[in-house]
């Protein structure tokens, strides 16, 4: 049998199924049990269908090296570093056309990009590009939302007032978070080794120069001498938002870079929107897309996937197809419980994000502590992605690992339901069988802007199974 002819039949039989399971065994409803480390739930909507272990207290999906583990300097991430280090400044690539180079002369990827294609990229990084220290990511409510309405002298908002416990405010909250944009959103105490050490301000006469983050005291303020979070605002709310599947699926053309764009510009809304919500109930946040802190283990911290090997948030509902922000606060919210779904064990026996990677940023390796380029940062047991390699490719537009992750796939495909069972029962011999039939499945394959541009607004399901 050919891996061309491999077919939904012949897939259930390979593996031992009859072909009643997938009305039978595999539409197995939702689930409640206690395991050593938790409870499993299964929610279609929260979730997509997996099973999720939640984890108890104290328990993570990561491992950390506190002897090794610090908070980051913000100047070591790619976008600072590009400003100030000098392997950066003089790289090859800063001079080439990154766009003509990789998407047009070639190197194997579409060379059909259009007009209406930047246009729609353009457009979907204007929101995104406001944001920052004195944009839309503001530490301050704006001059009307709350003055005007006259809630400033009413005090802090209880919810013993409406009858409600914490535990059911902050399900408001997260309420609140998907009715102002985000796709999906959780809580956590806020660890501060999540928090930069530091922020990079450059300025012409200094480009290293960084001030101190604080994560202490009373004082919540950007000076010009130092930033400071008061210890009082431990919990953070973690926002994910979904990008476009079939934009994604032109990667990494720029319809990708459109979706990517989209998702910024909706987290500097949703996460301003959001913080001023709060700070209308009388509690103080500071909103944060990229800046601040590391938003993908505060994500994982907040229950809303584990780390892949593609060095990404993997979601149980869009796998790895988010952007994440993140607000601090002071509202006594209660935390989620961390989650497992399968994905190291799944992703140690995938390569197909590696093997996709046109810049080979993405190892086909062991999990490691120590990283691969100075934009990591040592302590935590994972996949180091060597995002200079990354950033050099496509300035970031390139989406081929999102694109081709088994994960990525919507939930209406048979393959990736079966995917889903199979992480469900931890079988693990079957994760390798798994991959290879995914593959010869034809998923993953880049598609054509034209084809994108075909499509109706509801994108139909015939679309979205082809893929």
């Amino acid at each position: 049998m050919s891996e061309e002819s491999v077919d939904r039949r012949n897939f259930l039989q390979l593996i031992g199924l009859g072909a009643g399971a997938l009305g039978a065994g595999l539409a197995a409803p939702a689930v409640v049990a206690e395991t050593e480390n938790g409870f499993l739930v299964e929610s279609e909507s929260e979730y997509g269908g997996f099973l999720v272990e939640k984890l108890k207290e104290g328990k993570y999906p990561y491992e950390c090296d506190p002897a090794v583990l610090k908070r980051m300097s913000e100047k070591y991430n790619i976008f600072s570093r590009n400003g100030w280090d000098p392997v950066r400044l003089n790289r090859p690539e800063r001079r080439l056309n990154l766009t003509y180079e990789n998407l047009v002369n070639g190197r194997g990827v579409l060379q059909n990009q259009t007009r209406l294609d930047y246009a729609l990229m353009a457009a979907a990084w204007k929101y995104a590009n406001m944001g920052g220290p004195g944009g839309a990511y503001g530490w301050e409510l704006g001059p009307s939302q709350v003055t005007g309405a006259g809630l400033d002298s009413m005090g802090a908002w209880d919810p013993a007032d409406l009858d409600m416990t914490w535990g059911e405010a902050s399900l408001t909250v997260k309420h609140a978070a998907l009715f102002y944009g985000a796709s999906l959103a959780g809580i956590a105490e806020l660890n501060p080794l999540w928090i930069y050490a530091d922020h990079y301000s450059p300025v012409r006469a200094d480009r290293e120069r960084v001030i101190p983050v604080y994560v202490e005291g009373d004082r919540c303020e950007r000076a010009g001498d130092a930033w400071y979070i008061p210890g009082s605002m431990n919990r953070v709310i973690s926002l994910a938002f979904e990008e476009d599947y079939f934009a994604i699926a032109n990667s990494p053309g720029r319809l990708a870079s459109a979706a990517t764009g989209n998702g910024y510009s909706r987290m500097a809304v949703t996460a301003s929107t959001l913080s001023d919500f709060i700070r209308a109930l009388g509690y103080r946040a500071i909103p944060a897309g990229n800046g601040l802190g590391l938003s993908i283990p505060i994500a994982v911290d907040a229950g809303l996937g584990q780390i892949g090997r593609l060095g990404l948030l993997m979601t149980p509902k869009y796998g790895p197809r988010v952007r994440l922000a993140k607000v601090i606060t002071d509202m006594p919210l209660v935390p989620d419980s961390p989650i497992d779904f399968g994905v190291t064990q799944f992703c140690e026996a995938c390569m197909v994000c590696a093997e996709q990677c046109p810049s080979g940023a993405i190892t086909d390796g062991p999990r490691t502590w120590e990283g691969r380029s100075p934009s990591n940062n040592p302590g935590v047991l994972k996949w180091h992605v060597e995002v200079e390699k990354c950033y050099d490719f496509n300035g970031f537009s390139c989406s081929n690992c999102k694109r081709c992750c088994p994960f990525n796939k919507p939930n209406n495909s048979w393959l990736h339901r079966m995917i889903r069972q199979v992480i469900k029962g931890r079988i693990k011999p079957l994760d390798g069988v798994m991959v290879a039939f995914d593959r010869a499945s034809g998923y993953g394959r880049q598609l054509e802007d034209a084809e994108f541009w075909k499509m109706d607004g509801q994108k139909s399901i015939t679309a979205r199974e082809s893929m």
